[in-house]
């Protein structure tokens, strides 16, 4: 397999302890480091007379690499570039790709 594309973390972890876990090693083969383990999903809370959050993974919301969403928050964590976070449903309808009916 070869490797996506490269994206600096700061504030990588040499070992635990980091309160931004990301830790990065060189892979056989490869010219840069990639990342090894760490947080996949950060998220930020705000609770009050209503929720507000923002939140990043480290790769993207699908498994699939056919997927637009396979890889597309990778940029955005290595930034510490948070996403809002849709929690009431209007904001999630307002926001769909597409809806899933079961049976349809």
């Amino acid at each position: 397999m070869t490797p996506g594309p490269a994206f600096p973390v700061g504030f990588t972890a040499g070992q635990w302890g980091s309160l931004a876990a990301f830790v990065a090693r060189p892979y056989p083969g490869a010219r840069k480091w990639y990342g090894a383990a760490g947080n996949t999903f950060v998220a930020v809370v705000e609770f009050g007379r209503s929720v507000r959050s923002k939140a990043v993974t480290a790769g993207g919301a699908s498994g699939s690499p056919a997927s637009p969403h396979f890889n597309d928050q990778a940029q955005r964590y290595s930034a510490a570039d948070l996403r809002e976070v849709y929690f009431y449903r209007s904001e999630v309808l307002r926001h769909a790709e597409r809806q899933y009916h079961p049976g349809d």
